[in-house]
């Protein structure tokens, strides 16, 4: 797979390490659009636990749905089987692929430091 794996300490941003042990600590994680006119106030370890529940479900089903549409393309004769695995992306694609990665991090990142 074309991906770098993600482990808590590793350089995954480019040279910027995230400091996972910070961003981790027992502070409340406040949302983006929490404040005075919002509703959203900080987030309890059960809370996040949820959300991570509810988004693991979510990409499990999306990833049964792009098998499905895999199964169905190969079946077709649109898709040589194995395709999919041994695609590796190159130029343009890989640059924006590895963009839209790097925003991702820094967006998550950004939502778990400490707001104050």
């Amino acid at each position: 797979l074309w991906r770098r794996s993600c482990s808590p300490g590793a350089d995954i941003c480019g040279g910027a390490a995230i400091n996972w042990c910070a961003a981790m600590s027992d502070a409340p994680i406040m949302a983006p659009t929490a404040g005075p006119d919002q509703p959203l106030g900080a987030a309890n370890v059960s809370q996040l636990v949820a959300v991570a529940l509810r988004l693991a479900m979510e990409v499990s089903t999306l990833r049964e749905r792009l098998r499905t549409q895999q199964v169905l393309l190969e079946q077709a004769g649109v898709l040589a089987p194995g395709a999919v695995d041994s695609f590796v992306p190159q130029g343009e694609e890989l640059q924006a692929r590895l963009a839209a990665d790097r925003e991702l991090i820094e967006a998550l990142s950004s939502d778990l430091q400490t707001r104050g």
